[in-house]
């Protein structure tokens, strides 16, 4: 493995003198030490999929990609009020720009999409001329259960189901602060045995997963699936999950605050007004850190179906996903752990850059070895 360190104090040089270097064939990573104010150097590494000038081109485009959304992240910054004060304006112009980026995102061309609902909850069905129409992916979108919907994720489903080769159901789940807990958890259930019960499907052929919030949800309801005695899907893939809503974990820094470009600012808000994580969408009553429903860390996964986990090395919740290797490796639960280095919060988001299509293909790879089509 051969590594290069640009350093880029310039956009002149980004964009004239990056270009023009010659990569060998052999490389497979870029790290790029980026130095927007000469003070604060943030280290970035490309993975690069193609061979020769096309790996320059991609670098570039992830420049683009990184300075895209530390713009996006700091207007949600911006819009961020504590849970308590915020207005209903804000509250839908907050939600509108989420869902704006998944919307105008590319998608995968042939891709369908079908409104439904699953249990009464309005969902997206999303397939694409890869897609097996045998094996569903329940995926739970992401936002901080304050946030975020089908339509926020509309561009990354459709390259996750190309690549999977599964059609994935996306639930428009209830949010907070309108809904609090445990209504998301409500919701996770009952999408999932609408799956079974309304449509046919057998537990085998169904995996589920999230990013985010959306791992959180995919895990706790996966916990109450086990309670409920109810045949549990054939696997779980989660994008960088919300193991810990407390916040607690050692990656929860400044330090790391600063080099999560997605996340790091409206965590930075969330700190200043000394508010919790969890406010939008947990009653202070209800908080308890031993509930396995809320803190999926606190839960038992012996006998549970396998897990995937994908995390970024500079992202605020990678401490969460290092907690939840450590709970699946103590019950025994058969589990695939990666951690992207240098990338984000939920970078599969931009489905631009190649970690996103690398990232896709693991899961890929994981959800058709555990598909009922491989048993």
């Amino acid at each position: 493995m051969y590594f290069i360190s640009i350093w880029s104090l310039s956009n002149h040089f980004q964009k004239k003198v990056l270009p023009s270097i010659k990569l060998n064939k052999k490389i497979k990573i870029v790290s790029i030490l980026t130095n927007k104010n000469k003070k604060d150097l943030k280290l970035k590494h490309i993975n690069l999929i193609n061979g020769g000038n096309t790996r320059a081109d991609s670098a570039l485009k992830a420049l683009k990609s990184i300075k895209k959304y530390k713009q996006f992240a700091s207007i949600t910054s911006f819009l961020y009020k504590t849970p308590s004060q915020i207005t209903r304006w804000r509250i839908n112009l907050f939600r509108w720009l989420i869902d704006l980026q998944g919307t105008i995102g590319p998608k995968v061309k042939g891709t369908v999409r079908e409104e439904l609902y699953l249990g009464g909850i309005r969902t997206l069905k999303v397939s694409t001329p890869n897609s097996d129409p045998q094996r569903v992916f329940l995926y739970y979108h992401g936002g901080g259960y304050a946030m975020g919907s089908p339509e926020s994720h509309y561009s990354l489903v459709s390259y996750l189901a190309e690549i999977t080769g599964t059609t994935i159901y996306a639930p428009d789940y209830r949010l907070g602060p309108e809904y609090k807990y445990p209504a998301q958890l409500e919701d996770g259930v009952k999408t999932y045995q609408a799956l079974i019960e309304d449509h046919g499907y057998s537990s085998n052929q169904i995996s589920i997963g999230g990013d985010s919030a959306g791992g959180n949800l995919a895990l706790v309801t996966l916990l109450k699936l086990k309670e409920l005695g109810i045949n549990l899907p054939s696997s779980v893939a989660l994008l960088s999950p919300w193991a810990d809503p407390s916040g607690s974990g050692e990656s929860y820094t400044k330090d790391m605050a600063d080099k999560d470009i997605l996340l790091g600012p409206i965590m930075k808000k969330i700190w200043e007004n000394d508010d919790e994580l969890y406010n939008f969408y947990i009653e202070d009553e209800d908080f308890d850190e031993e509930n396995k429903f809320i803190f999926p860390l606190k839960g038992d996964f012996t006998d549970c179906p396998p897990i995937m986990i994908q995390v970024g090395t500079e992202e605020l919740l990678l401490s969460d996903s290092r907690s939840l290797k450590e709970v699946l490796e103590r019950d025994n639960c058969e589990y695939d752990y990666f951690e992207w280095e240098g990338m984000y919060h939920v970078f599969h988001i931009d489905v631009g850059i190649p970690e996103t299509i690398q990232a896709f293909k693991q899961i890929g790879n994981f959800l058709e070895k555990h598909s009922v089509l491989n048993p």
